[in-house]
């Protein structure tokens, strides 16, 4: 038995969003061999669990969603999570305060909606990538309808500025969170045990498969955690130069013409 570990945006998903039908039916072989299909995404639970729906891989009954960079894996088979690891609220709003105070846009999640106080290019920008809806309002914390799983500052041209609140909040975070880039405009805080990578361990030790023997396909840099976490890493060749850098196979097609397809279907034994 295989594990493939997956991102969404720029490897799995087309720029359109959608997966294409090609790569659909190179999943499908997969799955049906016996192997395991692991979606493993900085997106937030309902947003991943809609696309599933969306792009018909709701359909596999047993599909974990590695959600939030690690900080939540759920098992639809079993309908629960396995792993959840959420933010202090107070801690988020500390992050969302320091970040505006340097002239960032930051938000923080609900249950099913992205919390921000500001509508701006930054929330347009986002919105328009995930399809999530916002609410806007100053009053974060009463907003929030249970713990956060992370927050998220964004920056459309000044990845610098980014840089500098990460530095500026290093020695508060110490010990009970961490930062990731899942792309040059989005810094994300999440609890210090998350990370894609110590996802993709736990779902190794799941199924008792070695780490050694499973797969894993990214584009950014917050793939680098589980790129290097498996045997067998997949960059995107659409990917980014520092993720090519640390992968063992490049694919020879992007993400818009079925890059992960032709590797599936070796997998399945096409």
């Amino acid at each position: 038995m295989y594990l493939f570990f997956t991102d969404l945006d720029g490897t799995l998903l087309n720029d359109e969003k959608q997966i294409t039908p090609k790569t659909l039916e190179a999943i499908d072989a997969y799955i049906s061999a016996g192997n395991k299909f692991i979606i493993t995404s900085g997106r937030p639970f309902n947003n991943i669990r809609e696309v599933a729906k969306r792009t018909g891989l709701d359909k596999y009954q047993d599909l974990l969603l590695i959600c939030y960079n690690g900080s939540m894996i759920y098992d639809c088979g079993l309908e629960k999570p396995l792993v959840d690891l959420r933010l202090d609220p107070k801690d988020a709003l500390h992050i969302i305060d320091t970040a505006e105070e340097m002239g960032l846009h930051c938000q923080t999640y609900s249950s099913t909606k992205v919390i921000c106080r500001h509508h701006d290019i930054e929330s347009d920008y986002y919105k328009k990538q995930t399809q999530m809806d916002y609410i806007y309002d100053d009053d974060i914390l009463a907003c929030l309808d249970e713990a956060p799983h992370k927050a998220l500052a964004i920056s459309m041209n000044d990845r610098e500025k980014l840089e500098r609140l990460n530095e500026k909040l290093t020695p508060w975070m110490e010990g009970k969170l961490t930062t990731v880039f899942s792309c040059p405009e989005y810094l994300e805080f999440v609890d210090c045990r998350s990370g894609k990578g110590s996802a993709v361990k736990y779902v190794c030790d799941l199924y008792h498969v070695p780490v050694s023997d499973a797969y894993a396909a990214g584009d950014a840099n917050n793939d680098f955690s589980m790129l290097t976490a498996v045997g067998n890493s997949i960059a995107m060749i659409n990917g980014s130069d520092e993720v090519k850098a640390v992968s063992s196979i490049i694919t020879t097609e992007d993400n818009n013409h079925d890059g992960l397809a032709d590797i599936l279907f070796r997998l399945a034994g096409k």
